[in-house]
This record gives structure tokens, C-alpha cells and sequence, in this order.
């Protein structure tokens, strides 16, 4: 049967067999020798290195292309671990190659008038980057899920939209890979699907299940009358450069039915690949072992601090936009910047963060943008859609910027809030910023909105409109 942008099937049956045919190896041994040994090494010999005093995004064309080189070599050294095999699922240069050439250069989310299109972008490119928004897991109770997800839905710069994780369902705990799990992930379906609708956009892609911790979620629900094989479904690598057999069957389900995948990565910034430089080398690895192991549409990486568990951490949004530089000159992967702030909704900080972010990231070439995980995701119900209204028109207002112009005006965003993030001022709960009969913000939160607004034009962000 033939794939629309999935590997051939006789690939796809040899990426399964290096999980249980590869060469065995302790993880442990894997972590020190594989991950750690190998980037401290790549970092030398490629000179992996930039002037983190004065850059925020760089524009080195030579240093992104060295760390593309880096990577590849890291992901023909180390491959993939699996960790229910120790096993190391292995590539050579050759296929790395060819998987990277017959990856998509467009692909297309959601059906009818609300499809949107990602196509490819380069850096310094002036074309159009898609948005997505939601709030990415973050935990949600009942009563509010429904409200929430319905306040993203009809925000119009949306593109399409991820969704939240509920707390229990039908007053019961979610246990994984418990039938609860199974019935989780239905009840998001139901409130998802009556809020797109609510929202006068039915065919707009909505983000896989999110209430579950296991493939369970995702091979019932991405199913008959459930989430539509061109909604945003996801799959993952574990840190560092780690699949498990779930992941293998949440990507054997997508094969099958033919369903948009997205990739993410999260290196861990301080961990075994270490630190601005190391993580760097790992993105690039991930995404590339990524489109080879787990045969997704698009791939994004969301480096996470060790201790913060944001990904805005100012030298990690440098990694960030020079291993996105190095992906999008040297192949054309549909790559994505992911905005996971410290700061959370009520707290003017998370709109430097996403800014700072996203910046960063349209004028390296991503193919689009994503968020807001606000709060750095762990805080039940702290997100709220006004930020990625923020999001939104922060992106498009960089679209019109080179990576050079970007530079300073990222520099000056890091500086208003690198020394608070450690404060952790998560903010507000979304009933705490909204109005739950209008779904609107607050005037107290839309005052803030406008603040940053008023700061990004006056650092020379190019925003349209009132804001």
C-alpha cells in the first residue's frame, strides 16, 4: 500500500528489526561512551563554539554547517537505543542521506476550509510561518477543559491547535495503560471535537491525545469516529537519543493509517550531552534520527533545563536556533521552534520568553512556530490563550527580520528576564485570567498584553495591528 510521505514498507520493516537486532549495549555505557564521550569529542573537532556575550541568534553560516556535520556523524556513531532491547538501531551515512532527501517539503494539516499548509523555510527567509497553539499537556480538570480548549479554538492565528491533559476523567484517576487510560483519551476526543465546532472551525487539526502516558491513548482514539489522520499527532525520542517499543507502535499506527505525525526530541540542557554546545549536536542528531526511526511528517526539539525545565533558558535558545540553522541550510526537514517559558499566564515575563523564542527561531528558517507550554508545563491549568495570541503575531512580525536584525533585539528580551527565571513565577490558573462567561482575557492580563506589545515595537519587532 502506498504512503503518502511514508517511508516504503520495506524500510519501515528494518527500522523495526535494528531495535531487536542491533548491537547490545548497557545504557549506561551508552550514556557515557555513545552520548557524552562522542559530543565532547564532535565539539572539538568541528569547533563548535560562538561568542555567547554578544550572540543571541547566530548567523555564522560556516559554524551551522560544521554543526550539521557534527550531527550526522553523532547519528551514524551512536544511532538509536532502544531501551527494551539494548539494543543500538544503527544507520550509515548513505541512508541518513536518503531518508533526508525523500522527506516532505509541504505537508498539509487539517481538512476543508480550515486545512493549513507548513511548507519549508530556509534562514533569513521572508515566507509565511505556520502557528500552532495550545496548551501541550498541561494538566486540566474537567470542568475547565471544555473552556479552555474552546478559547484557543477561536483564536484566528491559531493555524491549528494542541490540547491540554485532563486531571481525572469522569471523577475517576488516570492510570496508564489502565482502561482508563483508553476512556481518557475519548472523553478528549469529545471535548475537543465539540469545541473546534463550537468555534465554527471543524476542520481545523487538533493535537493527538494528551491525557494519556502510554500508546494506549493513541491506538484507540487516532481511529474510526476519533482524531483524524490529518489531525496533529505526535510521537517521541527519550533523552538522550532513546526510543522505546511504544514509541515503535504509536509509529507502526501512524504507518498504517496513513496519519500526520509529528516528531519531538527534548535533549536535556546540563545532562549527558551538556551544555549550549553539546545540545546543539544533539538536536540535530535527534531530528534527523527522528525522520529515520520514527518516519514523522515534521520534527522539533524542546532542549529542556536540567533544574528550570524551560527551554527559554537564554543559552538554550542560542543551541536552539543554530541547530534549527543547521537543519534548514543543509536539509528540508519541517522543522519547528517550541516556546516551553518559566514565566506563566498574569506574569508579563512569559511574553519576553516566547518572544525571545520565536524570534530566534523564524529567522533560523523554522517552518513553524509552537506554544505556549507556559509555566514550563508542570502546573495544573496555569496557560492561557492570550499568549499565543502573543505567539502568533510575534512570528509573523519576524518573518520580515534576518537573523543579523534579530540579534540584538533577542539579546535585550534574554536580559529582561534571565535573572528571574530561577523566581519561577508561575502566575495564574486560567479562571484566574479569563473570563469563563466571554472567554476573554482579563483587562489586568490584556493590559499586560499590550505592555509587551508597546515593548516589542520599541525594540524594533515590526508588529501589525492594535494591540
Amino acid at each position: 500500500m502506498e504512503k503518502k510521505h511514508k517511508a516504503d514498507f520495506d524500510y519501515f520493516l528494518s527500522v523495526l528489526d535494528k531495535a531487536d537486532t542491533g548491537p547490545y549495549v548497557e545504557e549506561k555505557d551508552w550514556d557515557r561512551q555513545y552520548i557524552t564521550n562522542t559530543i565532547k569529542g564532535l565539539i572539538k573537532k568541528y569547533d563548535i563554539s560562538w561568542d555567547k556575550a554578544n550572540t543571541a541568534v547566530p548567523y555564522d553560516d560556516s559554524l551551522s554547517d560544521r554543526l550539521f556535520e557534527a550531527g550526522m556523524e553523532l547519528a551514524v556513531v551512536s544511532g538509536v537505543y532502544c531501551i527494551d532491547t539494548h539494543r543500538r538501531m544503527v544507520w550509515t551515512r548513505e541512508e541518513l542521506d536518503k531518508v533526508l532527501a525523500n522527506a516532505p517539503t509541504s505537508v498539509v494539516v487539517g481538512t476543508g476550509k480550515d486545512a493549513v499548509t507548513i511548507q519549508k523555510r530556509s534562514p533569513d527567509e521572508h515566507k509565511r510561518v505556520g502557528v500552532i497553539g495550545g496548551p501541550y499537556g498541561i494538566p486540566i480538570s474537567e470542568e475547565l477543559f471544555f473552556p479552555l480548549t474552546l478559547s484557543y479554538a477561536k483564536e484566528r492565528s491559531l493555524d491549528f491547535i494542541e490540547n491540554a491533559s485532563l486531571l481525572t476523567t469522569y471523577g475517576r484517576d488516570i492510570r496508564a495503560k489502565s482502561p482508563w487510560d483508553s476512556v481518557a483519551c475519548w472523553q478528549e476526543v469529545d471535548l475537543i471535537f465539540k469545541a473546534i465546532k463550537e468555534a465554527g472551525r471543524p476542520g481545523m487539526g487538533v493535537g493527538g491525545p494528551n491525557s494519556t502516558a502510554s500508546a494506549i491513548g493513541v491506538l484507540t482514539t487516532v481511529s474510526h469516529n476519533g482524531f483524524r489522520p490529518s489531525d496533529w499527532n505526535h510521537n517521541s525520542f527519550m533523552s538522550e537519543l532513546k526510543v522505546s517499543y511504544e514509541d515503535l507502535i504509536r509509529s507502526a499506527h501512524f504507518y498504517y493509517t496513513d496519519s500526520y505525525c509529528h516528531n519531538f526530541y527534548n535533549p536535556i540542557f546540563g545532562g549527558f550531552a551538556g551544555g549550549g554546545e553539546g545540545i546543539a549536536i544533539a538536536m540535530v542528531t535527534g531530528m534527523v534520527l527522528m525522520k529515520a526511526c520514527l518516519h514523522g511528517d515534521s520534527v522539533n526539539p524542546g532542549p529542556s533545563h536540567a533544574h528550570l525545565s524551560c527551554d527559554t533558558y537564554p543559552e538554550i535558545i542560542t543551541s536552539k536556533a543554530l541547530a534549527m540553522q543547521a537543519l534548514n541550510r543543509n536539509t528540508h526537514l519541517l522543522t519547528s521552534s517550541f516556546a516551553r517559558p518559566a514565566a506563566g499566564p498574569g506574569v508579563i515575563d512569559i511574553f519576553y520568553e516566547v518572544a525571545a523564542m520565536h524570534i530566534a527561531g523564524v529567522t533560523s528558517g523554522v517552518a513553524f512556530v509552537k506554544g505556549v507550554q507556559s509555566a514550563s508545563g508542570r502546573f495544573a491549568g496555569h496557560c492561557s490563550a492570550l499568549e499565543c495570541r502573543f505567539m502568533a503575531k510575534v512570528a509573523h512580525a519576524a518573518e520580515k527580520l534576518s537573523r543579523k536584525e534579530a540579534n540584538p533585539i533577542v539579546r535585550k528580551l534574554m536580559d529582561k528576564y534571565r535573572d528571574v527565571q530561577k523566581d519561577m513565577r508561575i502566575g495564574k490558573p486560567f479562571n484566574e485570567v479569563y473570563d469563563l462567561n466571554t472567554l476573554e482575557p482579563t483587562s489586568e492580563w490584556m493590559n499586560l498584553y499590550a505592555q509587551a506589545c508597546k515593548e516589542m515595537k520599541l525594540l524594533g519587532l515590526p508588529l501589525e495591528g492594535e494591540d
